[in-house]
Order: structure tokens, then sequence, then C-alpha cells
């Protein structure tokens, strides 16, 4: 189980980067869902979020979809696809700068591109456990994420977040935490998600190839892979494997001769 960073403004901006910089929102990455997930009434072709929790979403969603019985029918009824938001840059509600209780401000953890929503009509802010299937909650708790409707006090059953709020020497547990501040997106503005033509193929194949290949690539810093289409991944992998032939070919010239290259051609493949 991935450890995630402790739920404090210093930990968080130190993992994920500074949103007082944007720098959340420069390592965002397409997490295409394995299935068909909605944004007021609009398919969503895939959810930005941070590089470094994206394989876990990426494994949660996965994870539900198998529990589904990778059947769309069950994901609507269970109302799994109502996706909510994700990233969004704003201030924890109540926290923002200014605030008239006078609270230290402090950014959301939607902020961190590190949290997601899911259908917030049916499990609001303060709704004790809501809606929530217990085969998502569980899906995310093997990722090691925390549910917003296990805090204390206020609760947020929509909410999911990549973050801790266990002392760092403790074993991670998710049951029984405290929350007072709430980040609920339900009355957020709509979430931070490119919108291309949602195609049939977005949370299949190549959709899963695509946040393979964009997770891989980030974890070495090339984060610009990140707004990659399902048609542009097939491009990429066609382009390669064309390359990785001709190279081959010119290879074979260079230490064999254009004859005995002709002949082993002739012999082989003519």
């Amino acid at each position: 189980m991935p450890r995630w960073p402790h739920d404090d403004p210093a930990s968080l901006a130190a993992y994920y980067g500074d949103p007082e910089t944007g720098a959340p929102g420069k390592q965002l990455v397409p997490v295409a869902p394995p299935f068909t997930m909605y944004y007021a009434g609009k398919a969503v072709p895939h959810i930005m979020f941070h590089r470094k929790a994206a394989p876990a979403l990426t494994a949660a969603l996965d994870d539900i979809w198998r529990a589904c019985g990778r059947n769309q029918a069950t994901v609507d009824r269970l109302r799994i696809s109502a996706f909510s938001g994700a990233y969004n840059p704003r201030y924890v509600r109540g926290y923002e700068p200014g605030n008239p209780e006078g609270r230290t401000p402090r950014w959301s953890n939607h902020a961190y591109g590190a949290a997601i929503d899911f259908d917030a009509d049916h499990n609001g802010f303060n709704t004790g456990h809501g809606t929530m299937p217990q085969l998502v909650i569980d899906a995310f708790k093997r990722q090691g994420a925390l549910w917003g409707g296990d805090y204390q006090g206020r609760t947020d059953p929509m909410h999911f977040e990549f973050c801790s709020r266990e002392a760092a020497s403790k074993p991670a547990t998710l049951m029984d935490v405290p929350q007072t501040d709430g980040d609920t997106d339900g009355d957020a503005a709509p979430p931070a998600v490119e919108t291309p033509p949602a195609s049939p193929s977005a949370g299949g194949f190549f959709g899963r190839l695509r946040n393979w290949i964009v997770t891989s690539a980030s974890g070495v810093g090339l984060t610009g892979l990140g707004a990659l289409t399902n048609g542009e991944v097939v491009a990429m992998l066609l382009g390669f494997v064309l390359l990785i032939i001709v190279g081959s070919f010119l290879v074979a010239l260079w230490l064999w001769g254009k004859q005995n290259v002709a002949d082993w051609i002739a012999r082989h493949i003519a």
C-alpha cells in the first residue's frame, strides 16, 4: 500500500507541490476510467489527477470495475459513474483568506490534485455515510486513501483523498479519522477536466495503455505527455514500431551490406 503524506499543509506541499505557486496543477496526468463516468450529463473521457496519486486512482477504479462485473449498468445503478470533481485549486470551505472567523487559510486537498468526489447529489456534506457503496470505499482504502464518510464530526461521504491522518511512526488506520473542516466539492465550480469528444474506447484498452504511458513517463519527469489522447497513443506506438523497423534495417545494411540483406530478404520474406 502506498505511503501518503500527512494531511497538513507542509507535508502535502512537500509531496504534491505548493498550490500557492500552482505546482500541483503542472503535475496533472489524465486518468481514463475503465467505465463511463458523467459530469452534468456529459461523458468524462478522463480525470486530471496528480501524477503521484494517479496510479492509485487507476487501481481503485479498476478494482471497482472488477467488483461490478465489468458491467456499466451495475456501475450506473450504484451511481458510481456520477463524477463530482477532482483537481480544483481552491481553499477549504470556511478557510478562505479573510474568512470572518479568522481561521488560517488552508488549501483543499482537491487543490493538490489528490482528491476525488463521487455522486454529490446523494452523498452531500454532513450526511453521515451517505449512500456510497461499500465496494467503492473498500477499493479506495486498499490504495491507502481516506474516506470522508469516516470523518468525525462533519462527514463528507462523496470524498476520497490520498493523504494520511496518522503520525508517520504509527501504522495507517482509516477509521475514526477526525475532520473539522470539510472538503466537499458539492457546491464548487465545475471540476477541472479535459473534455475532448468522448469515444467508446475512452475507458478501454487504449485508455489504460495511455494511463500506463503517461504515468510511467511522469515518473521520470516527462509530464508533458499528460495531454495524450487515445488516438495519439496509437499514432505514437505505430511511429515507434516503424522507427524500430527502419533502424534495424539500416543497421543490417551497415553490418552485412546491401547484397547480403537483399539475399536474406529473398530467402525468408519474399
